[in-house]
């Protein structure tokens, strides 16, 4: 089989031969500069070959995680909270453990509703210490609705172009009894 994969004003041939175990992909690149590239082989189904057997196999490629460096402890994910109520948010990040970190914070942001709320530092390290941190939720912002409501917290620091975030869907009920209250 014979491909023509166009891509801008540039074309590149492909040649894909086929083998009995499996694929190769052929890619002639005389000045092109190739990025994100990923390469996987392909194992037809032969049940005589002791690669390719399973017909339920994958490809899977996986991206390279982001390092967690801020969490919501409090409430948890799925947890019942009283609706209309005020609400304390609670968590940790890395904080300012990096010496090389300006100014990190730690914002929050309920249901999308903008902007980010700045949270407290309660480090044991005092002012600034973002290790753990606290956001009291007041209808003055917003307020848990019944059903579905989404937390996330935001972790920046002012030298750095990444902003890290960890979010959780909690639930607003209106009867209390059902009601567990976030401790911080």
């Amino acid at each position: 089989m014979m491909y023509v994969i166009q891509l801008g004003t540039r074309s590149f041939t492909t040649l894909l031969t086929h083998f009995i175990v499996g694929a190769i992909i052929l890619l002639p690149v005389s000045s092109a500069v190739l990025t994100n590239v990923a390469f996987g082989q392909i194992f037809p189904k032969n049940p005589h070959s002791k690669f390719g057997s399973n017909p339920h196999s994958t490809l899977t490629l996986q991206h390279p995680t982001k390092p967690n460096m801020v969490k919501i402890t409090s409430p948890t994910k799925g947890q019942h909270v009283p609706v209309s109520k005020d609400l304390v948010i609670s968590g940790i990040s890395s904080g300012n453990s990096n010496s090389t970190s300006i100014n990190c914070q730690v914002f929050v942001i309920v249901n999308g509703i903008k902007p980010y709320q700045q949270s407290t530092p309660i480090g044991p390290n005092g002012a600034g210490d973002y290790s753990k941190w606290s956001f009291s939720l007041t209808p003055k912002y917003t307020a848990i609705k019944e059903g579905q409501n989404k937390l996330t917290a935001k972790f920046s620091c002012a030298n750095g172009p990444t902003s890290f975030h960890n979010s959780l869907n909690v639930t607003g009920v209106t009867a209390t009894a059902n009601a567990t209250t976030a401790k911080s």
